[in-house]
């Protein structure tokens, strides 16, 4: 049996859901990075079954070109053991020399990587291809490698994304099996403020489950504290909240919420029910309830809440269908309960990590003017991988950064931290040129074993004449805005990646900042922008734009705050960008 065609692997590929599947920010991100960096004019990252090779990222093909090939006339086959294979010219090799590509699609070089499932099988390759034979080095090697388990984590992310969205559509399911449910799903995921849950809860048992209905939850000492009470009778509502909040603790019970808070198990209460105390006798007699139904929410394997519903004098009685129907909504509702809570607790770290992260004030020389902003990606409440910063040096030098750590979690956050500090203390006494700093990270990186995958641009403006002297390691190009709406895009030659091959020597350049001349340094977060037909990201097209935003408001006269609120207005959407956004602005102030 052939690599291809095992089974297992087979099963891990479709698990993933990336065949057929449109690409990602993070993938097409990896194979433009890795054209910039190799020269390779085509760059694919494939997902590979046993019938055909699927190309999911794909940067260098022409608009309208296939998107996948037979595995019988695929490259990736050979890569699917589990070893790379670099080939300098296809037409030498037995495996490769009757390849129709070579003809099709003048394939010349071929250099691939297996990419692998969070379980270890081979999902598919990340691969250069030449149209002219190409000698791979070392260090293209090496580079491929890097890329390919970048691109291994991000599927190892997606799976988890996919666990969880799959966890959400089984409770789902569960809960259609009726058209309440249905409509009970959708609600309770409108929002995920707690507070907000228990609103929604009442709101969907009142009227269809019930003539009134209120969430109490467990509190530490096993007492009940009412959140939601809703009631079809306005005139009865105010009584029935007085009555839920004035009696207490409900330890006694022998049944209702305070029984159902300790057994955990849903009850059917009749109104005539020998079990009852005094104040629910009062409230059963005052409301005109016939008949209720209490059931526990659960959160992390205790009862979070107890939901009360109740049928007054001419509606039917609740029945045993009616507790399994109330049971489901509890169940759905527990778990947005606890998504509620998780969300809010990480988006509470998630602010406190940014406040932390990024700095909280720019300095501001006498000769120049910063600003800077910062805008999470639209469906990603976590802290991601882009940050700037800046610092006047010993020497009275101001250095700006910007960077862009690979991924979007925690891990993400936490090196992007460190990255930062580290950068400053490499600076800080102003004896380091940019690519000395970058250098200096790297190697420090590499002593202490910190494995970092990220781009990054230090720039460095002495005072006076504002020079200029600036190094990136893999960032999108600097731009210098003149005061008449002219920009220069900085293209020179860029230096590999924080944390590829941290030997290389990097490339440093140098221009000036005259009066009135800003200087803009962003994240790709900023150009990344979805094309309308063909649903791929154009940097080009996006650099564009960013480039006609800052001349349109140098004509405005616009300060370097206006101006970067107008590059945010104009090229962020409203609910968020796709990927985190970070950029950075610094002006010399322009003569009296």
């Amino acid at each position: 049996m052939t690599a291809a065609a095992d089974p297992q692997r087979l099963a891990a590929v479709h698990a993933t859901e990336l065949l057929d599947a449109e690409s990602t920010v993070s993938f097409d991100r990896l194979t433009a990075l890795a054209r910039r960096l190799t020269g390779a004019p085509i760059v694919l990252l494939t997902i590979v079954d046993d019938a055909r090779s699927y190309w999911l990222s794909r940067h260098g093909l022409p608009e309208g070109a296939p998107v996948q090939g037979s595995l019988e006339d695929s490259f990736c086959q050979h890569v699917l053991g589990g070893d790379a294979l670099l080939l300098p010219d296809v037409r030498l090799d037995d495996r490769t020399r009757l390849n129709p590509a070579i003809d099709d699609m003048h394939v010349r070089a071929w250099a691939g990587h297996p990419i692998r499932t969070p379980d270890g099988h081979v999902l598919g390759s990340f691969c250069l291809i030449d149209t002219e034979v190409h000698d791979w080095t070392a260090a293209d090697a090496e580079l491929l490698a890097d890329l390919a388990a970048i691109a291994s984590r991000e599927v190892e992310l997606r799976a988890t994304t996919l666990e969880a969205e799959q966890a959400g559509a089984l409770a789902r399911a569960e809960a259609d099996r009726a058209a309440v449910l249905a409509r009970i799903g959708e609600l309770l995921t409108a929002g995920l403020d707690p507070d907000g849950v228990w609103q929604a809860i009442t709101a969907l048992a009142v009227p269809d489950l019930g003539d009134l209905a209120y969430v109490c939850t467990v509190e530490r000492d096993g007492g009940l504290l009412p959140v939601a009470a809703r009631h079809t009778d306005p005139a009865q509502l105010a009584f029935l909240q007085e009555w839920v909040g004035s009696v207490g603790r409900r330890v006694g019970e022998a049944v209702g919420p305070g029984h159902v808070a300790s057994t955990g198990r849903a009850e059917l209460v009749d109104a005539s029910d020998p079990g009852l105390t005094t104040a629910q006798r009062e409230a059963v007699d005052r409301l005109g309830i016939a008949s209720s139904l209490v059931v526990p929410l659960r959160s992390r394997g205790r009862v979070a809440a107890v939901l009360t519903l109740a049928r007054t004098q001419g509606s039917p009685p609740y029945s045993d269908t009616d507790r399994d129907l109330v049971t489901a909504l509890a169940e759905r509702a527990a778990l947005v309960v606890e998504n509620a809570r998780v969300h809010a607790r990480e988006r509470t770290v998630s602010e406190t990590m940014q406040r932390a992260l990024l700095p909280a004030l720019l300095p501001q020389p006498d000769d120049l003017r910063l600003a800077s902003r910062y805008r999470p990606a639209g469906l990603a409440q976590l802290v991601g991988g882009d940050w700037y910063d800046a610092f006047v040096d010993a020497t009275g030098a101001t250095s700006l950064v910007i960077g862009d750590v690979a991924g979007h979690d925690v891990d993400a956050a936490s090196t992007m931290g460190q990255l930062r500090t580290m950068l400053r203390m490499a600076g800080h006494d102003g004896t380091r040129s940019p690519a000395g700093v970058l250098s200096t990270v790297d190697a420090a990186c590499e002593t202490l074993g910190q494995t970092v995958f990220a781009t990054a641009l230090v720039a460095r403006i002495t005072e006076g004449r504002h020079v200029v002297r600036w190094s990136s390691a893999g960032h999108p190009p600097p731009l210098l805005l003149h005061p008449d709406g002219t920009v220069d895009v900085l293209t020179d030659p860029v230096g590999l990646p924080l944390g590829v091959l941290p030997d290389r020597e990097r490339p440093e350049h140098e221009t000036t900042l005259p009066p009135g001349t800003t200087l803009l340094l962003y994240t790709d977060g900023l150009i990344e922008q979805d094309g309308a037909a063909e649903g791929e990201r154009d940097l080009d097209r996006g650099l564009t734009a960013l480039v006609a935003v800052l001349a349109r408001a140098a004509v405005l006269g616009l300060d370097v705050e206006g101006l970067c609120d107008r590059v945010v207005e104009e090229l962020l959407p409203a609910a968020g960008a796709a990927d985190d956004v970070a950029l950075i602005a610094i002006r010399a102030r322009a003569e009296d």
